[in-house]
């Protein structure tokens, strides 16, 4: 039997994905992002090969150097981490109105609490755009 959910918004693919860890509440938005930092590491990998994450290693701090998932439900927002070949898996999840958003350009500045500020590119606007909406106010 399947179980009615409400159409999410985001990137399709990372929907589905998500689906399968994220079971317990319903999805309203997700999407693909990268902490700022992430293609300084690519490109000096690229340059330096083995080297290059040496060097670039603490360039995305404090989260991982991989592609995060960010996802939206009713009750919070949830930050999955997706490494090349593995599952993702949850790094932490926060409140609506337990943490502050401010959206810049094509980025968003994130005040979390356990790990700090954190600004991550890209993704979907209207999932960012939701995640702001639940925001306790502005990063300042």
């Amino acid at each position: 039997m399947q179980i009615p959910r409400p159409p999410a918004i985001g990137d399709r693919r990372v929907i589905d994905e998500l689906r399968s860890v994220l079971f317990s509440e319903p999805i309203l938005g997700a999407t693909g992002v990268r902490p700022k930092g992430y293609m300084k590491g690519v490109l000096l990998t690229i340059l330096l090969g083995w080297l290059g994450p040496l060097v670039a290693r603490r360039a995305t701090e404090p989260l991982t150097a991989t592609v995060h998932y960010l996802a939206v439900t009713a009750a919070d927002i949830r930050l999955f981490s997706k490494p090349a070949w593995a599952d993702a898996f949850e790094i932490g999840r926060w409140k609506k109105g337990g943490y502050h958003a401010t959206l810049r350009g094509g980025a968003i500045d994130l005040n979390l609490q356990r790990l700090g500020r954190v600004t991550l590119t890209g993704g979907a606007r209207e999932v960012l755009d939701l995640v702001v909406q639940g925001a306790a106010g502005p990063v300042g």
